[in-house]
């Protein structure tokens, strides 16, 4: 079943549909801190990942229906958060960050599945290759919004701002390109450990990528 999955992800605009909604958010993530409102309409853009996600696993019942339902669960703990300005109780904003992480590592796992198995350096491999970075990114991110939930002061803010998950999103992107403008200082031991292991991810994903690219292309011109 697995497999069908797999293949059916070229068919249409599956991949592509999803790079869009993925560069979407990652553009317009920072206004959901200006209130509740544009915080909202962040998840609704978000649940256009969501839709995205579903749309990729559409020719598979089983993840189709494990994909609906993270998508309900994503939507009524993400609601219910936000509405809240994030006073819910602690269970419903890790849920929150659980099925949102749930959601990534299936569609990264599909993508990097469907790279490994493509013989060609396709539209889509490139497109795939393109989510997988900004949602490898995404799942840090959530990483450390839950340390620094358990363990607030985990990470500092060098202007004194309230670390929230949009200054976790920054930082995490920040951290998987090995920018380090040092703005936000991971403190906490958890904190560190998991920073110094996205940088090193980030370099690796680059190289690893490159070769896969490079013994694609030799395979199609040979």
């Amino acid at each position: 079943m697995m497999k069908d999955a797999i293949q059916s992800l070229s068919e249409g605009n599956k991949i592509a549909f999803m790079l869009i909604a993925v560069v979407l958010l990652n553009i317009t993530y920072p206004f959901s801190e200006t209130g509740t409102f544009a915080a909202l309409l962040f998840v609704g853009l978000y649940l256009a990942v969501t839709g995205s996600a579903i749309y990729l696993v559409s020719s598979n019942r089983r993840l189709l229906i494990a994909s609906v339902f993270l998508a309900v669960t994503i939507a009524v703990t993400g609601g219910i958060t936000i509405t809240s300005d994030f006073t819910a109780a602690l269970w419903i904003q890790l849920g929150w960050n659980a099925s949102l992480f749930l959601q990534l590592l299936l569609i990264i796992s599909l993508l990097v599945i469907f790279i490994i198995q493509s013989e060609t350096v396709s539209r889509e491999v490139i497109f795939a290759a393109i989510i997988i970075y900004f949602l490898l990114a995404a799942i840090f991110s959530l990483m450390y919004v839950v340390i620094e939930s358990l363990a607030p002061g985990a990470f500092v803010s060098s202007s004194g701002a309230e670390i929230t998950w949009q200054r976790m999103t920054y930082f995490s992107l920040v951290t998987i390109s090995t920018l380090g403008y040092g703005d936000i200082v991971p403190v906490a031991p958890a904190a560190q450990s998991l920073s110094a292991l996205e940088a090193s991810v980030g370099t690796l994903y680059i190289a690893i990528l490159i070769g896969r690219f490079v013994s694609l292309y030799q395979h199609e011109t040979s």
